[in-house]
C-alpha cells in the first residue's frame, strides 16, 4: 500500500496550507503531489512559498503561477497581481519557473492543473448559461482518453470531486487548499463553490488490487484569512474564504 496526499491551489493561504501539512504529518503519507496555484492571491504568497520549500512534494505550475511569471516585467491593472509580484523573492520566482506543467507519477498517476492541455480550462466542469455542470462519462472518457495512468489529478475548479470513469480510470480534483469559493468570467459569470470554508485536500491510498480515495475538509482560521483578504481590497475573497461560495449580490 502506497498513500499519496494531493493537493492543489493553495492560493497564497499559509494558513490553510499549514493545516493541511499538519494533517498531513499526522497520517503515514509517501508522496505529497502540488498541483499548482500555489501564491497568487491577497494573502500571504511569500509565507506560503516558505512553507512549500519546507516539505518534500512533487509539484506543478498552475494557470495563475504562470500569470505571474508572465508579467514578471511588466506593470498591470491586476493590484493583487502587482501585490504578490512584490513580495516574492527571487528564489520563490526561480521555483516556480522550474514548474513542469504536468507530471506522470509510479506509472499510476497523471498530474494536471486543469486539463492535459490546458493550465486554463477545467476538465470535469461545462460553463454553461443555465450553471456549471460536469461533463458525461462518455465526454470524459473521451477527453482523457491518451493518458495511460489510471488515476488522473486536476485542480483549477476549486470544487473536491471524484468520478469514476466507465473504462475503469479515476479522475480526482482534491479541492482547494485556500481559496474554496471565486467567481469567474467565461462566456457568463459563475460561480466555483465548494460549499464549505475548510481547507480540502484528498489522500490516494494505492494497493495491489485497490485504490481507495478520502477527501479531507481541514479546520483552521479562515476568519484571520478573510479578514485579510479584505484589508487587501478583495471583498469576493474574503467572502469567499469566509463561507465556501459567493453571495448572490457578487454573483450579479
Amino acid at each position: 500500500m502506497k498513500t499519496y496526499a494531493v493537493i492543489s491551489d493553495i492560493h497564497g493561504n499559509s494558513l490553510a496550507l499549514k493545516a493541511v501539512l499538519e494533517d498531513i504529518q499526522l497520517r503515514k503519507v509517501d508522496v505529497i503531489v502540488n498541483l499548482g496555484d500555489h501564491v497568487f492571491g491577497p494573502l500571504e504568497p511569500q509565507k506560503t512559498a516558505d512553507l512549500i520549500f519546507g516539505r518534500q512534494m512533487i509539484c506543478i505550475s498552475g494557470n495563475k503561477d504562470r500569470d505571474i511569471l508572465e508579467n514578471l516585467d511588466q506593470s498591470t491593472q491586476d493590484e493583487t497581481l502587482e501585490q504578490v509580484k512584490k513580495n516574492l523573492d527571487k528564489r520563490s520566482i526561480d521555483w516556480l519557473k522550474s514548474l513542469p506543467s504536468t507530471q506522470s507519477i509510479d506509472r499510476l498517476i497523471f498530474a494536471c492543473h486543469g486539463t492535459p492541455e490546458s493550465d486554463n480550462a477545467y476538465l470535469l466542469e461545462e460553463v454553461t448559461e443555465n450553471g456549471v455542470f460536469v461533463y458525461k462519462d462518455e465526454e470524459l472518457v473521451a477527453k482523457t482518453a491518451n493518458i495511460k495512468e489510471q488515476i488522473i489529478l486536476c485542480g483549477h475548479s476549486h470544487v473536491n470531486r471524484v468520478i469514476w470513469l466507465s473504462n475503469g480510470k479515476i479522475i480526482l480534483n482534491p479541492g482547494s487548499v485556500g481559496l474554496p469559493a471565486y467567481l469567474g468570467n467565461a462566456k457568463v459569470r459563475f460561480a466555483m463553490e465548494s460549499m464549505t470554508p475548510h481547507a480540502k485536500y484528498a489522500l490516494i491510498y494505492a494497493g495491489k488490487n485497490s485504490i481507495n480515495i478520502e477527501q479531507i475538509n481541514c479546520s483552521y482560521d479562515w476568519n484571520a484569512a478573510s479578514e485579510t483578504a479584505r484589508k487587501n481590497g478583495r471583498e469576493d475573497w474574503a467572502q469567499g474564504l469566509l463561507y465556501g461560495r459567493m453571495p448572490k449580490s457578487l454573483k450579479s
